[in-house]
């Protein structure tokens, strides 16, 4: 009976636990089908045009330098991620020499292998026990033993070089992807470059379409001079016109040079004077 108060006290702690897991559960799966009745409800198609009318306002209120930029900064952050991917690369190029390396020694052990062997198979006739192999006694059995390690040197060898060549044909992947990646990051670097180009030539027209610089009062003084040229050219071609329909100048007419030097003549050479100055004498 002292244990029966413990035993009672657990089973109402995972009874409570099993309730609180049931209720969790319920509620998940009330949020699950929710969502799947308003996904493909009205209601969650009016949901779904709130949100996409949402992202095209906020889309317009950024402005295009701004996303160039935010462009060119994520290629700049895809450029550092794909150091990573350089730098998986490099170690699988390495691992592939090392291997390339120790299969290379694999080879010559496992030639000389094949060497020691034929020379002991040859001296290992009928009627011969023992031969002396490099200071060690070596018989048929010793025979048997290093061709079967040498069979299954083999098969390894074998079997290392298929997996290398999987992972020269992986490594060559790789390398492809890698400049594929690197192409398609100088293709929409100079792409980018092109749009902000063609945005600052727009800029520019816009900034020229919709100057502030009032210049109306150039305009109209240069309307004015135009319009005093114009009188002065109604003028000049008025006296021309008057000019053609002048009368004709006699030809005989004396000039005003000599008018005034007949005059001086008269004047100072003439008979009247000399008389009157004859008279003074008398």
């Amino acid at each position: 009976m002292v244990g029966v108060g413990p035993l009672r006290d657990t089973e109402n702690v995972l009874w409570g636990f099993s309730n609180m897991f049931k209720k969790v559960l319920i509620a998940a799966l009330a949020v699950v089908v929710g969502l799947a009745v308003v996904r493909s409800t009205w209601i969650g198609s009016h949901l779904r045009l709130k949100c996409s009318n949402a992202r095209h306002w906020m889309e317009a209120q950024i402005p295009p330098e701004q996303e160039i930029n935010r462009l060119r900064m994520e290629l700049a952050n895809l450029a550092r991620e794909d150091d990573r991917y350089y730098d998986k690369v490099a170690r699988m190029a390495v691992d592939v020499d090392n291997r390339e390396k120790a299969l290379g020694k694999l080879r010559t052990n496992l030639t000389r292998e094949e060497v020691r062997i034929r020379k002991l198979k040859g001296e290992l006739t009928d009627g011969v026990e023992f031969v002396d192999l490099e200071g060690v006694r070596t018989n048929r059995s010793d025979l048997r033993n290093r061709a079967i390690a040498f069979k299954n040197a083999e098969e390894n060898l074998k079997s290392k070089e298929a997996n290398l060549e999987a992972k020269k044909r992986l490594l060559a992947l790789e390398r492809k992807k890698l400049s594929e990646l690197r192409n398609k990051r100088d293709e929409m670097g100079t792409e980018l470059q092109r749009l902000e180009t063609a945005l600052a030539e727009e800029r520019q027209a816009q900034a020229a379409s919709e100057s502030t610089i009032d210049d109306s009062g150039y305009r109209q003084i240069r309307k004015d001079m135009d319009s005093v040229r114009d009188r002065i050219n109604v003028l000049k071609k008025k006296r021309e016109l008057k000019g053609e329909f002048a009368p004709a100048v006699e030809t005989n007419k004396p000039s005003e040079q000599d008018v005034q030097a007949d005059k001086y003549l008269d004047a100072r050479f003439s008979d009247k004077k000399e008389e009157v100055s004859k008279k003074d004498e008398k």
